[in-house]
């Protein structure tokens, strides 16, 4: 039997060539071999090679590539650009290697934008996202509206309205600029246990610098739900406040709230922005019920999204069934049951999980427990 032929060649991809080349190119650069164009950044000089730059920069490539002036220098000034987050970004292009810590990342990411380098921008988003904090969000906020990073302004505007008390008592929430404020305080996703907290949040923002800021007081008022209040907060607190009785456009903002709130009969004509009731996560508070006969025995279970009902009797029998209320939208589901049946049941939460215990399953008790 012939043997097959022997192959007429063998195919290699070195994973160490990349590498090993790129940091050949890298000592070059050290040592100021080869390189064709000196980056000024500040007082600071930094000796580069086009042809990197260029494959790792849209905004090299076009600067070196084009009919710009720049690409027939030897030398290129860059304004607006921190020089040590210049520095470190250059070094990215030849090391693949970068540091984003606290101390940096605010210079490093509109460097990146400059320069079109993504991945930086990316992992500077993430490193914010991380850092993100009642204290800090908001400035976070700003940053990312400023550099048009899309993903970490939705972030934060999430972080913001979740934990809308916490930030409110921030240095930050006292300095915001109006827009912005408005913003935060028009969103049907603000995270209040009561109206009463953002009509707070925006007098106190207003008292904060009041000669400057009372003439913004009826626009940012538009924004909150005078309609939801209590009567009594509306009458006693509200209409009260020498600042919103000075106002034309601030008193018929509360007689408005006031009509609402008197004449029931009228409110689906009343229907508004202002009527509408925001849609927060409060967590720590929603229901957990045991379910016997035709009742609910209610108890507050914390940390949990929904509440639930489980086990119970039906048609005479002990039942296995779970379902899960949900306080937003008023709607029970059926999920997964439970591998006995139980009436009687205890019920628990630890670390986000929702325990069943004992019980009894129509014939005998129980002492086990369910996860």
């Amino acid at each position: 039997m012939e043997s097959p032929p022997a192959p007429s060649g063998l195919a290699y991809t070195s994973d160490k060539h990349p590498r090993s080349t790129l940091s050949e190119i890298n000592l070059l650069r050290n040592s100021r071999e080869l390189c064709d164009v000196v980056i000024n950044v500040g007082t600071k000089k930094i000796f580069a090679h086009r042809v990197v730059l260029s494959a790792c920069s849209p905004y090299f490539r076009a600067m070196f590539t084009g009919e710009l002036a720049e690409s027939r220098q030897t030398e290129v000034t860059i304004l607006d650009v921190e020089e040590i987050a210049m520095e470190a970004l250059i070094e990215f292009c030849y090391t693949s290697y970068i540091v984003v810590e606290e101390t940096n990342v605010q210079t490093l990411l509109p460097a990146a934008c400059l320069l079109q380098l993504q991945e930086i921008q990316d992992i500077c988003c993430d490193f914010l996202k991380r850092q993100l904090d009642p204290s800090n969000c908001l400035g976070i906020r700003a940053f990312a509206d400023t550099h048009a990073c899309r993903d970490l302004l939705r972030i934060a505007d999430k972080f913001t309205q979740h934990n809308f008390q916490e930030v409110v008592e921030s240095e930050e929430f006292l300095l915001l600029p109006p827009n912005q404020l408005i913003d935060i305080i028009s969103s049907d996703e603000l995270n209040v246990r009561s109206e009463e907290q953002v009509f707070n949040a925006a007098m106190g923002w207003i008292k904060y610098n009041v000669t400057e800021r009372r003439i913004c007081l009826p626009q940012i008022l538009q924004h909150v739900r005078l309609p939801l209040l209590t009567p009594k907060f509306l009458v006693n607190t509200v209409s009260t406040d020498p600042l919103i009785k000075a106002d034309d456009v601030c008193r018929d903002l509360v007689d408005e709230a006031k009509n609402y709130l008197l004449l029931p009969q009228e409110r689906p004509l009343m229907q508004g922005p202002r009527t509408r009731p925001r849609k927060p996560i409060r967590r720590g508070e929603l229901l957990f019920a045991g379910k016997v006969k035709n009742w609910l025995l209610v108890r507050l279970m914390p940390y949990q999204p929904y509440g639930k009902a489980v086990g119970g009797w039906c048609s005479g029998d002990a039942i296995a069934s779970v379902e899960r209320f949900d306080p937003l939208t008023g709607d029970w589901k059926l999920v997964a049951p439970m591998a006995k049946r139980r009436c009687g049941v205890g019920v628990a939460v630890l670390s986000d999980l929702l325990y069943a215990v004992g019980g009894h399953d129509g014939q005998s008790y129980l002492n086990t427990i369910e996860r």
